[in-house]
């Protein structure tokens, strides 16, 4: 066998395949076979043991089956071309990370995989890592990854003319994104035994952070003075000022100068939660030095390194200021 594991079993019973929609993206159908494919590795092996510290964000391999989903773009993006199929996150409660770990084959990479989709001609499917063991577990691969590419890194000795030999590191990339079973288990299985090492680059679904905001309003902007809040939840990464108008707030302050940035009235004053927005620019700290608890919503990161809790601010500042 060329790879260098044991060969566990091959399990059978049923699962799904997908089929283009009209919408371009990838939706589900029964289909005959569910497969699952083992690579044996002793939990004792010895691979550097690299488990990253605990996720609080990461999700089971249960809910990942669930959430991951296979889409398309008619539109050319930044890192792919248009009509290439590629892993997306059913709810925009989760998002896709990617994860790149090295994995040692000496006694088995310690994988087992189960195809959510496939039964398609050309090869695309949908297919995860359903447990892991020995090597996978040492490298922090998880239960519900998927693998999108897989790099091999060779030594090679250069003999120059005249001079001394010359050591090249050679690296190629494989990529198996949205591949089905066969697809993904015949690229792990092609590389020769002396490849003693591969570089799994993995997409990782796991949840959106949430950041729980208290929206206080100047109580002479409300009908009623006495309920003058608002409560939003918002995403790590979110920009305040925008979304906290997409979530209905309005930025309305008469006496207020307008923000060098976006030429508006954003100024917020930030009395909880601080700490989990970004921290200010130069600029910004230069601009509201006489007013420490403040920030410029237009230049705020909620959920800064992707950090959860709880905010509470006041907008339309000045007129805090003026009675009815």
């Amino acid at each position: 066998m060329i790879l260098r594991c044991t060969t566990i079993g091959i399990l059978l019973s049923s699962v799904v395949g997908f089929s283009p929609s009209h919408k371009g993206d990838f939706r589900p159908h029964l289909c005959s076979q569910e497969q699952r494919f083992y690579l044996s590795a002793t939990v004792n092996s010895d691979s550097e043991k690299s488990i990253p510290g605990f996720n609080a964000y990461d999700v089971d391999a249960e809910m990942a089956a669930d959430l991951w989903t296979v889409s398309v773009s008619a539109e050319k993006m930044f890192d792919r071309e248009a009509g290439i199929p590629f892993l997306d996150s059913k709810s925009k409660d989760y998002f896709v990370d990617d994860v790149q770990v090295k994995l040692s084959r000496k006694g088995g990479i310690g994988l087992e995989l189960l195809e959510l989709a496939g039964g398609r001609d050309d090869d695309y499917g949908l297919t995860i890592i359903s447990g892991v063991s020995g090597n996978a577990e040492a490298a922090g691969v998880l239960a519900g990854d998927s693998i999108v590419s897989v790099e091999v890194q060779q030594v090679s000795t250069v003999e120059n003319a005249g001079s001394s030999a010359k050591v090249q590191e050679l690296s190629e990339s494989f990529g198996c994104e949205c591949k089905n079973f066969d697809a993904t288990i015949g690229l792990l299985g092609s590389f020769p035994p002396e490849i003693d090492s591969l570089i799994l680059n993995l997409k990782r679904i796991q949840r959106w952070p949430k950041i729980n905001v208290v929206v206080e309003y100047p109580p002479i902007q409300c009908s009623d003075p006495t309920d003058n809040t608002e409560t939003l939840v918002l995403f790590a990464g979110e920009n305040l000022k925008r979304a906290l108008q997409t979530r209905g707030i309005v930025f309305e302050d008469r006496d207020a100068p307008k923000c060098d940035f976006c030429g508006q009235k954003c100024t917020v004053e930030v009395y909880e939660g601080l700490s989990l927005m970004n921290p200010m620019s130069i600029t910004e700290e230069k601009i509201l030095k006489q007013l420490p608890k403040c920030r410029l919503a237009c230049k705020t990161i909620v959920g800064h390194n992707m950090q959860e809790g709880n905010a509470r601010l006041k907008i339309n500042l000045n007129e805090w200021k003026n009675k009815k």
